[in-house]
């Protein structure tokens, strides 16, 4: 299974959840650590891009994570099972509880989500913490820059 975050090119290859861990999530608490990404390029431009602010950075990398195939490794959320509030503005305390609840557990590498931005498209919250995350592999795929056009 591959995964795709846009990330500065200094945290791209934590394999950690630093970030995650430093500044909480919608799927977690600060403390719980653990790496977001999109399961597809698009999505993952898109989730940084409303995280982006006023200005577009300049020193992304568009990163790919290769995760193992097995389908028991993953916890696949359908919206109907995920807590009321799951995409509030900011996250509601439900989510991120939901969220510590997996990643603390440990039982699966990986939950699938819906994303925030358009629930049609899906988010991989990976735990850094699971035994199988030894297998993922994080590469750099190249320079990543948004197209100017997306702010003014």
């Amino acid at each position: 299974m591959h995964a795709w975050r846009i990330a500065k090119k200094i945290h791209a290859l934590d394999r950690q959840g630093t970030g995650a861990r430093l500044a909480g999530g919608r799927w977690n608490s600060l403390g719980v650590p653990c790496i977001y990404a999109g399961l597809t390029p698009e999505i993952a431009a898109m989730e940084m891009l409303v995280h982006t602010g006023n200005f577009l950075p300049k020193d992304l990398v568009l990163a790919l994570c290769s995760l193992p195939d097995e389908g028991k490794l993953y916890r696949r959320c359908a919206v109907q099972n995920l807590p009321v509030g799951w995409d509030a503005l900011p996250s509601s305390t439900e989510a991120v509880a939901f969220g510590d609840e997996f990643l603390l557990a440990r039982s699966h590498l990986g939950m699938i989500v819906p994303s925030a931005v358009m629930p049609e498209a899906f988010n991989i919250i990976v735990n850094p913490a699971h035994p199988a995350f030894a297998s993922v592999a994080i590469e750099i795929v190249r320079p990543f820059e948004f197209d100017s056009r997306l702010r003014i």
